[in-house]
């Protein structure tokens, strides 16, 4: 009865673990097989030693396997945490290249559209300033127009008003008729008109007005007809002169205004090709950043994933660390009761069976 006790508590013990814990690692050795050997090594009138032997083998090869699984489960938490170190490191890295290539990529942007805004206000300075080059350059040529204009009339007047003095010189001694002062006179006017001066037409009629009160010849109508075209012509020579000196004045100004004007564009001119170099390269930096930020986004989220894949993996190492121990020890304290038990089996067992009869 005690071998029967003996069996059903190393049955009930050892179902109780199975059902309680799922056994991991190596094969375990079967009930059947732990049962067979104890009922062959009891009822083979074995030794209490060799019974004990074979427990403590069992217990030896538990406690071996334990050893191994400790080995085993040092090297998983130590590659745990290698690689859980590993992961956040990558995250961490991830992070700050992440946070770097925004903080370039925002100041690209920034710089990309403060240089696009500056763009169109050097376009539109330039169109401002070719249309200011070219209404400057329409007044100096109505000025220039106007100036050739004049002196051309000047010079026509004064070329006739040469002809007209050779006519009064041919007078002898001012020896002239009122007729031929007429022409002279007329000739003279035509040369004012010319001129766009009307001041002779006023002095020329006070002069012939005289003519009524000479008492014979014309003498003092020539002198004063001639003195009048010398003095115009001397006023024509001031007039050309003085247009001439304007027209000067004018170029200079217009050269150092255009000068000015045409150098401010071509600097314009410059500023709008660096600013589209500068353009194009912060358009570069902004897809060379957006790349590296989308890079170590996409670096973030593979670690993640992987630190949580990672730390689920450690967490089952530990688990079936744990639970197998757990078997295991619940394997010894069972061996150890049976141990105890074949001790109180051996200890009350006679010396001698009596004849016919059974032990079991």
């Amino acid at each position: 009865m005690k071998l029967i006790a003996l069996y059903f508590l190393l049955i009930i013990g050892y179902s109780q673990i199975l059902e309680k814990y799922q056994i991991i690692g190596n094969p375990k050795p079967s009930l059947v097989s732990i049962l067979t050997e104890l009922q062959t090594q009891i009822k083979s009138g074995g030794a209490q030693t060799t019974t004990i032997a074979f427990l403590d083998n069992l217990k030896s090869t538990i406690d071996e396997e334990q050893i191994r699984h400790d080995q085993l489960y040092t090297q998983q938490r130590n590659q745990c945490s290698l690689e859980l170190e590993l992961r956040k490191k990558d995250i961490k890295d991830a992070e700050q290249v992440g946070s770097r290539a925004n903080e370039q990529l925002e100041n690209c942007s920034t710089s990309n559209n403060k240089a696009r805004s500056e763009l169109d206000n050097n376009l539109e300075s330039q169109k401002t300033t070719d249309s200011d080059i070219k209404i400057l350059k329409g007044i100096r040529d109505e000025a220039a127009r106007l100036f050739s204009n004049k002196r051309r009339d000047h010079l026509d007047a004064l070329t006739s008003l040469q002809q007209v003095l050779l006519t009064l010189d041919g007078f002898t001694g001012g020896d002239c008729s009122l007729a031929e002062l007429g022409k002279v006179a007329m000739a003279f006017i035509q040369t004012a008109v010319m001129a766009k001066n009307d001041q002779p037409l006023v002095d020329i009629s006070e002069i012939f007005a005289q003519v009524a009160t000479e008492n014979g010849g014309y003498r003092e109508v020539y002198e004063k007809l001639k003195q009048l075209i010398v003095n115009f012509e001397q006023t024509l020579q001031k007039n050309l002169q003085d247009y001439q000196e304007v027209e000067d004045l004018q170029i200079q100004e217009y050269d150092d205004r255009n000068i000015h004007l045409v150098e401010y564009f071509n600097n314009l001119k410059r500023t709008e090709q660096q600013l589209r170099d500068h353009i194009t390269a912060m358009s570069m930096c902004i897809n060379q950043q957006t790349a590296i930020v989308d890079t170590a986004r996409g670096k973030k989220v593979r670690n993640l994933q992987m630190l949580d894949s990672v730390d689920r993996m450690c967490k089952d190492f530990l688990s079936e660390y744990e639970k197998a121990s757990q078997v295991r020890k619940d394997q010894i304290d069972l061996i150890n009761q049976v141990k105890q038990s074949v001790y109180d089996f051996y200890s009350q067992k006679p010396q001698a069976a009596c004849p016919g009869g059974g032990s079991e």
